[in-house]
């Protein structure tokens, strides 16, 4: 018998006038009981079962880890001892769990679909059970939480050479209040499984499945709001739907796809969960005014309203010698002149503007050229940079200001950009929180969902509290100013336009081959001539 925790009732009664004081109820204490299923004897699939199996583990881990639950996980693999429909069965008939527990199955191996549109998970020697007898036996459950995850039916492929590391790091230290959201603050059945009817689940030895992977790294948000299952599920889709399209598919796996009409990897959801408790709900930045915002920039590129007000601008010096050695990190060269010309931290108030959702594309930009018959830029014909989705790259800072004016815009300010990139958010580093991630941006490298080795599309990654994509990463944006290393300690409170004359021009938010440290919100360079083309340096419009 598994034993059942009970909440404790702190009472405390005072003195001869029998005065009451009540005290809040703590949440209950919480386990989750996880069974992992592993199919990895079969040698066609066993290396993605293998490495799902450590990214499932590893998430679940933080449960415990963090305090947010008691984790009993028990794991059974094929290549071990056989493991039948009956074990799994018997383990569910063996859990009590309390009214305030979760009850996790995850299963990696092969499925089918049968006549009557059934899906069926395959055990040891042609033993096979409905998914839907499964949900049967979790929902007998007295339990909070139920959830039947499936990546079934994996087929391993080769992926092209920009992916070259594990995926996203689970359970990093930002992400892991999200689990509290999904395991703590949600009631009901999670059923989920990695394709849809008609289609394969893919994998390889490097990600696992790609189901499993984008499922457990989704376990995140973007600091400032509730995270449901529902979000979980949307960023899941969508990073199976980005690996499917950038693998490298063999022929005969070509010729299968085609046969079938088949021309992706949706995983399926029968059923979600429902958010109970929203207590610990941040207050988000003032919802942003889009003006004819599309899921993708095509034409002219969606602005959105940033509110007349105040903020903070820079850092303190206070805060140089520890940024100095975060910045050792990545550069053990760093130093406190790296960071001198960020302070002192000051505040500005800056008057309503628009600035772009998305860095201007080379679609965007080609419209430019036609329109004008404008010199193209450095790397136009370049294959690297000429996909269009990307941003332009190769503009001057000449360019970029023609292009602003033929659209009726503006570069934006530095103080504008920084205002903008902090997205809402008060004393972070990034545009999402404090820690760097290549979860959040496309910087230095090819890591887990950053697998842009130069520019990656715009949009690729999360947006701000704004609604604004890439404001850390993909690449270098010119701002209106002339760049000053002590401007900070002279400028106007309020709409400052930078020094009326210099030799370089500001550039704002890191760039694909450069490091975390350049990524932060209040970091400024200032070494760009205006005349000058650089591969990894492009711009948005504000007005």
């Amino acid at each position: 018998m598994l034993n059942i925790r009970l909440c404790q009732i702190i009472l405390l009664i005072a003195s001869v006038f029998v005065i009451s004081l009540t005290f809040s109820i703590t949440a209950s204490a919480q386990t989750t009981y996880c069974l992992i299923l592993l199919m990895d004897s079969d040698v066609n699939i066993s290396a993605s079962v293998v490495k799902d199996a450590e990214t499932v583990q590893k998430a679940l881990e933080v449960l415990q880890s963090e305090g947010i639950s008691e984790l009993k996980m028990t794991t059974m693999r094929s290549s071990e001892k056989k493991v039948k429909t009956s074990d799994m069965i018997e383990w569910i008939g063996n859990l009590d769990p309390s009214e305030d527990d979760v009850v996790m199955i995850y299963y990696s191996g092969h499925g089918f679909i049968d006549e009557q549109n059934r899906h069926y998970l395959s055990f040891e020697e042609g033993d096979t059970i409905p998914r839907s007898d499964i949900i049967s036996r979790l929902n007998e459950l007295d339990c909070r939480l139920r959830i039947l995850i499936t990546d079934s039916c994996s087929n391993l492929v080769s992926l092209p050479t920009p992916v070259t590391s594990s995926p996203r790091s689970i359970g990093e230290k930002q992400d892991r209040k999200y689990y509290k959201d999904l395991f703590i603050d949600h009631r009901g059945l999670l059923d989920v499984t990695a394709a849809s009817e008609g289609e394969y689940a893919w994998g390889n030895s490097t990600l696992g499945g790609y189901f499993t992977s984008s499922l457990f790294s989704s376990f995140k948000g973007d600091g400032i709001r509730f995270r449901t299952w529902e979000d979980v599920i949307k960023d899941t889709k969508d990073g199976v739907m980005r690996k499917f399209q950038e693998t490298q598919f063999s022929t005969t796996d070509i010729r299968r796809l085609q046969t079938k009409g088949i021309k992706g990897q949706n995983p399926r959801v029968y059923s979600l969960p429902k958010a109970i408790k929203m207590e610990n709900v941040v207050s988000s930045p003032p919802k942003p005014d889009f003006q004819n915002l599309s899921p993708k920039p095509s034409g002219e590129s969606p602005m959105v309203l940033i509110p007349a007000g105040e903020f903070e601008m820079g850092i303190d010096r206070s805060e140089i010698p520890e940024l100095v050695n975060w910045a050792k990190g990545y550069d053990q060269s760093a130093m406190a002149s790296w960071f001198e010309d960020e302070t002192p931290r000051h505040k500005v108030y800056l008057d309503a503007y628009y600035i772009d959702v998305y860095e201007v594309t080379n679609e965007m930009y080609a419209k430019f050229l036609k329109a004008t018959n404008h010199k193209p830029p450095k790397y136009w014909d370049d294959p690297r940079y000429n996909d269009p989705q990307q941003p332009v790259v190769g503009v001057t800072w000449e360019d970029a200001k023609a292009y602003c004016d033929w659209a009726g815009k503006r570069l934006p300010t530095e103080a504008e950009w920084e205002k903008a990139a902090r997205g809402g958010l008060i004393g972070k580093r990034f545009p999402w929180g404090d820690d760097a991630s290549h979860d959040y941006a496309n910087y230095a490298g090819t890591v887990g969902t950053d697998i842009w080795g130069y520019s990656a599309p715009v949009g690729k990654f999360a947006p701000n509290g704004y609604g604004l994509y890439d404001m850390a990463g993909n690449v270098f944006e010119w701002c209106a100013d002339w760049y000053e290393k002590d401007y900070y300690s002279k400028s106007p409170t309020k709409n400052p336009t930078g020094p009326s004359s210099g030799k370089t021009r500001v550039v704002r938010g890191g760039g694909y081959g450069y490091t975390a440290n350049f990524l932060r919100v209040s970091d400024r360079f200032g070494s760009y001539f205006p005349s000058n083309a650089y591969p990894f340096v492009g711009f948005r419009c504000a007005k």
